[in-house]
Formats: structure tokens, sequence, C-alpha cells
């Protein structure tokens, strides 16, 4: 008995050393998954032996955990060698038949024995065995010598489990020295399998390591810190040398202008200590040939035949570096003269106005050259480019040292000069540059210039404001003829800003209809009575208050509002015609301006035409006042526009008449209706000299059949000195300012009530 037990111990203790060494293969290689399965199949395996001796020898109650035990070894026993020889095939153990062979390995555990002896277990195990040595045989026989073993060896172990049924316990001892040998055969088979297939994976590993580097365009190097332990083709290519074939190289053999050594070895000792995870760096190198290379560096530590060491990977950033700095250029540099642009000017100023306290200065001059269009236009754009070019280099030429030259675009430069002291040697280098002719293909060619110039912090506090006050200071210098050099001043950057900002707020007053009309009355100069009415704009800007027409209506010539605006003005005066002929029965004539801009815009016909026609009025109570200089400058197309308007029905009048260059050849061939004398004719009134003048145009309008309205009168001696030279209507202070809407309307009224009277009586 105690033989038996020892044999037991000793069949225990085998399996358990072999599924150790099993699962100490796996842990070493992961992907050998059935090394693993088939450990744990061996160690279950040892568990039967021992359960059995706690069921025969261990005293009570001790003695029942041996059957429990049996059951947890036996059945795990069988799943785990199930799968580890299924993934030894390539292919995974179906969940019905681990299933099948748990529930039959427990049901033939716990089955009675046969005429004493043990007949279930053994027939099922050696059903199992037998049935999964066929299949390994099947699929593993054209699979490597050691593993075709694995189906033959199976059967065998099945076969060994005859001995427990023909001879019940008296071939235990048989059973179980037969079955821990096959046992240790199988485990060596699937061990010599796992580190087979460990070998295998290491060299695909390699294969691929070697694939990846020879023919990677980045240079790879492994190193001690001392020698290069490997480099990839890159490497050589990059740095001209056979390094990596043959023997080791030694840094301190190489040239220090190609490699530092000493840089290297710093890093590969902050790896290797675990001071870094990833190191980098870059720097110019002097490779064969005399090439000088940008690279960058990155490394990390690997294990090098089984040694720590420190992987490189190499960069070649030279053409990347070389195109990122000629887009830069690119970006910040003009095309045609090679010189920085705006973006590098604003740079510039931020760097040299950076100080609040004005501890550094900085002059900026801002130069355009005058009536550059013109010169494009009638010499070409290509001779154009040349006189850039040819400009550019003598101003260049004449700067000083420090100074640099900007071309903000088109006929635009700009100078910045970080010395404190070097405005007006500046000022005098430019103009001396400018009055000099410039050579270039073609002939030769003299242009003048406009400069403004701003000192930071005398004139500006910040880039922005230096820039602004410089082109404030050049807008000004393009009054004077010829080339011409102002100065900042903070009245001029004032101007530039309300004028901008008048136009902003312009365009938002149009939009939100802030412009309206009121109503200057037209008085008969013999009877005193209303003749018609003046539509004049007026605008309260929010926030501001009251702003000039003179002012608002030339911003709007200027940016090509008037149009809009004008159309929107002729809209407002028609409905409230409209309201006047429906509340009173009629209304006299009311006159509205017409801009140059707007008589020569093609659709300014049709504009009037949909406007009579939306607001039904009468076309005779409408008048449109053109000036005199709108018809000396476009005779031709101001006399077909009034042909067209007087077939409509619309009188027009000549407004300021008198201060431009009409002739009598211009009224006569313009069908107008009236003209109104300008009131810098009417303000001298009535001295003898200014009374000749308007008796004289009296004269002349009556032999054209014309109407004569004089404007601008402010006392009674001008009202009786106008009627008595001829003047038919009378405009101005003396008789009233313009009226609202209501005080227009009220006159109409009290002018038809007296009309009434009068015909009552």
């Amino acid at each position: 008995m105690d033989s038996m037990r020892y044999l037991y111990l000793l069949n225990a203790a085998m399996y358990a050393v072999i599924g150790a060494a099993l699962l100490l293969v796996w842990r070493r290689h992961r992907n050998q998954a059935f090394a693993h399965h088939m450990g744990c199949s061996t160690l279950f395996a040892a568990l039967i032996p021992l359960a059995y001796l706690i069921h025969t020898t261990a005293p009570a109650p001790f003695d029942r955990l041996g059957m429990p035990l049996v059951l947890v070894g036996a059945i795990s026993n069988l799943l785990f060698l199930g799968s580890g020889v299924m993934q030894l095939a390539g292919r995974r153990l179906p969940r019905g038949v681990a299933i099948a062979i748990g529930v039959a390995a427990a049901a033939a555990l716990v089955a009675p024995d046969v005429a004493g002896k043990l007949f279930y277990w053994p027939l099922c195990n050696m059903l199992v065995l037998c049935g999964l040595g066929a299949l390994a045989t099947r699929w593993l026989w054209s699979t490597h010598a050691l593993e075709r073993l694995v189906g033959p060896l199976l059967i065998l172990l099945g076969l060994n489990q005859l001995l427990l049924v023909l001879y019940g316990e008296q071939g235990i001892a048989a059973n179980i020295v037969f079955g821990t040998v096959l046992r240790a055969a199988i485990g060596t088979v699937f061990m010599l399998s796992a580190l087979d297939g460990a070998l295998r994976d290491a060299g695909k590993l390699a294969a691929r390591f070697q694939l990846l580097t020879e023919h990677s365009v980045q240079g790879v190097v492994v190193t001690d810190g001392q020698r290069i332990l490997y480099a990839n083709p890159a490497v050589r290519g990059i740095y001209g040398m056979p390094l990596g074939q043959g023997n080791y190289t030694v840094f301190a053999d190489l040239p220090p202008e190609s490699f530092s050594d000493e840089q290297l070895q710093r890093q590969h000792r902050l790896l290797q200590e675990g001071k870094l995870d990833i190191a980098s760096w870059e720097g110019r190198r002097e490779v064969a040939g005399g090439r000088e290379l940008e690279l960058r560096f990155e490394a990390w530590r690997v294990e090098w035949d089984g040694v720590g060491a420190t992987q490189i990977l190499i960069t070649d950033d030279t053409e990347r570096n070389a195109s990122a700095r000629a887009l830069v250029h690119q970006a910040t540099h003009d095309k045609l003269t090679g010189l920085p642009n705006r973006a590098v000017l604003m740079q510039r100023l931020r760097e040299y106005c950076y100080l609040a306290d004005g501890s550094l200065h900085c002059t900026l001059v801002v130069l355009n050259i005058d009536r550059f269009k013109l010169f494009n236009q009638s010499q070409g754009h290509v001779t154009g480019d040349h006189v850039l070019k040819a400009f550019a280099a003598k101003l260049k030429d004449a700067l000083g040292a420090r100074a640099e030259l900007i071309r903000l675009g088109g006929d635009e430069f700009a100078i910045v000069d970080p010395d404190e002291g070097n405005a007006r040697d500046i000022a005098e280098r430019l103009k001396n540059a400018c009055v000099q002719a410039l050579t270039v293909p073609g002939g030769e060619y003299f242009i003048d210039a406009s400069m403004g110039m701003a000192v930071f912090p005398d004139n500006a506090g910040n880039a922005e404001a230096l820039l602004r006050a410089a082109n404030a200071a050049m807008y000004q210098a393009k009054r004077t003829p010829g080339t011409a050099l102002a100065m900042a001043e903070q009245r001029f950057e004032q101007m530039s800003s309300q004028t901008l900002d008048n136009e902003q707020a312009l365009r938002k007053g149009i939009k939100n209809h802030e412009i309206y009309l009121d109503y200057q009355p037209k008085i008969d100069a013999v009877t005193g009575k209303l003749l018609g009415f003046e539509a004049l704009a007026r605008w309260v800007r929010p926030g501001i208050g009251w702003v000039s027409p003179v002012e608002f209506i030339a911003i709007a010539e200027r940016t090509g509002l008037i149009p809009e605006l004008g159309a929107m003005l002729l809209g407002q005066a028609c409905r409230q015609i409209a309201v006047w002929c429906a509340e009173l029965g009629d209304c006299v004539p009311v006159a509205v301006n017409v801009s140059p801009m707007q008589l020569l815009n093609r659709g300014f016909l049709q504009i009037v035409e949909q406007t009579l026609s939306e607001t039904a009025i009468p076309p005779r109570c409408l008048t449109l006042e053109i000036t005199e200089s709108a018809a000396v400058d476009n005779l031709d197309d101001t006399r077909l526009q009034l042909q067209h308007l007087s077939t409509l029905g619309i009188d027009v009048a000549m407004d300021d008449f008198g201060t431009g260059f009409s002739s009598l050849s211009m009224l006569r061939q313009l069908p107008l209706s009236t003209v109104k004398i300008d009131r810098g004719l009417i303000d001298p009134l009535p001295a003898p000299d200014a009374v000749a003048v308007v008796k004289a145009i009296c004269q002349l309008a009556a032999a054209l059949d014309l109407q004569v309205v004089a404007e601008g009168i402010e006392t009674l001696e001008q009202a009786v000195a106008a009627r008595d030279a001829g003047c038919h209507a009378l405009q101005g202070f003396f008789y009233a300012r313009a009226l609202t809407v209501a005080d227009a309307g009220e006159w109409m009224r009290r002018q038809q009530a007296e009309a009434a009277g009068l015909l009552s009586t």
C-alpha cells in the first residue's frame, strides 16, 4: 500500500513539473497559446492521483474531498487537453463538444464500478483520448515531424486505460507508469513545438524589422553609446559612409563634424538610466562630399543581443526645411521686388514699438507713387513693373544700413528705421531718390511720390496707431503738387478716422432710413404767394447729431452711395407729394436735387418713371434740379436725359447758375424751365455791380423763356433788389428756413384758405 502511495505521489509530481514547464514556456512566448492549455491540462491531471489518495486514505470527513477533486481534475484535464490539441492544429474546440466531454466524464466518474472493477471512467477516458489522437493524427500529419507524434501518443495514452478496464486495481501501477511516460512525451512534444513556434515568430519579427529598416527612407541606428551596432542603408545614404557593414563602427573614429559622439553618449546615458523615455534633438551635420544637412534625431531604449542599447531614428529635413523657408519667404515677401510685405511691416513695428514707456524709438515712412495708374495705362504694366523694381532698388540704395524697405502693395512702400535720430536724414535721402531719373527698358522716367512720416512714440503709442498716423500724413502730402513729405499730426489721423467713421455710419443711415427731407418755400417775387418747395436732405446721426448735407452728400458721391441715396430721397419726396395731393386736392411743385452721378446713371430714367408710376403723382408737381457743372461736363448725355424727362412732363431747373462756365449755347440746347441764381451772386445785393449781374442773367433767361429763382435771400433789401432785377421767385431765410412736413403742409392749407376767401368776396 505504501508503494502505491509513493507511485501516486510520483505521478502527481511528474505531472506538476511538466505542467509548470509548459506554463513557463507559454509565459515567455505568449503567442504559443496551446502550451498554456496543455500546461493547465497536465496540472489538473496531477490533481487526480492526489484526489484519489485523499479519497482512499484520508480520515473522515476529509476523505469526502477526494471525489470532488477527482471530478475537477479529470474533467478540466480532458477539456484543456482537447483545447490544447485543437489549438496546436490551428483550430478551436467547439463549445458543444466541450460540454459533451464534461458531461460524459462526470457521468463516468460517478457511475458505480462493474464487478468490483473500474470500468466507466477508464472507458470514457480511452474514448476521448483515442478520438483526440485520431483527429490530431489527421490534422498534424502534414506539419512538422515532431508534431506528428502527438496523435499516436494520445492514442497510446487512451489505450493505456485498457489496463484499468481489464485488470482493475491490479493494472493501476502499470497504468500510472505508462501514463506518466506518455504524458511526459506529449508534454515534451508540446514544449518543443512551442519553442519552435517562438523561434519562427522571432524570425518573422527579425525579417519584419529588416524589411522595415532596410527599405526605410529614414536612418535607423542602434548603438551602445560607443559603437554603432546596426545601421540601415538609409544611414549610409545620409552620411555617405559604409556604416553598419562588417565590424562595429566606433564613434570616436568618425569625423566629429558628422557625428556628435558627446551628445549621443549623453542621450544614451539618460535613456539607459530611465530619466528619459524618448530623446529628440536636431542639428546641422557636415557629411561626405562637403554637404551640410539638417538632421533630426529621435531615440529610445531597446534590447540588442541581450543588453541595453539605444535605437536612433534619423530624418533628413534639409529639403523639407528649405521648402518651408521658401514658403515663409513667399508669404512674407513681394514677388515682383523681393521686398518684405505688409505682414513683415507689422511684425517689425510691433518689435520696435513694444515698450509703452517710449524707451525704444522707431521712424515709419509710408510712400505712395503719384498717378501711377495713369503711368500703367499709358506705358503698359510691363514697363510699370520695371519702374517699380527700379524705384525700389533706388530707395534701397538711398536708405541707411538699419532702415528696411517694405512694399505694401501696388505703388505703395514703407520704410522702417529703429534709429531715433535718423528721421530728418531719411526724409532727405528719400526726397533725393525721388527726383532722380529711373532708367528702365524702354526709356527714362521721372516719378513723384507722396510721403507721410510718423515717429514712435511721438506720434503714436503702438504699431497700428503708428501706421495710421503715417498713412494720414501721406494723404496730406498728396495735397501738395510734386514730390512731398508730411510729418504726422494728430489732426490728420483724427480726420481720417472721422471720415471712415462717417462713411460707415452713412451706409447704416441709408439702410435704416435715417435721412429725411425738409421743405424750403419758393415765394413769388411780386405777390408773395407760395410757388413751390425745394426738398432738402437732412441727417440726424444717432449719438452724434445733425450732419451737414454738404458733408454727407460728398461722402455719398465719394463712396458710390449717391444713386441709392438719391433714389431713396426721390421716393420720399414723391410719396409726400401724393399725400399732399390726397389731403389738399393739389400740390405746389416740389424740387428735388439730382447729383451729377445720378444723372449719368443709365438706370436713372427708369427709377424716375417707376417712382411716378408707384406714387401716381402729376408730373407737373415734380421738378428736378441739376447742377451747372453736371450740364457742362456731360452736355450730350445730359441733353438726352433732360429731353426724356421733358416728355414725361417733369420740369428741370439748373441749380447754382452763374458760378461755373455756362454758355448761351448750352442754355439753348438744354430743355430747361428754370435757372436758379447761385447765392454767391445774391449775397452782394443790393450793390450796383451785383444788381447789374443779376439783371443780365434775368434778361438772358427772359430771352430763352426761362423762369429765374434767386436763392439765399436773407434780407428785405436783397428781396427788393432781386425782384426789381427781374427774378420771378425768391428763396431764403428771409421768408422761411426749411420746414418740416407738417409746417409745409400747413403753409399750403393757409394759402388755399386765403385764396378761397378772396374768391368768396
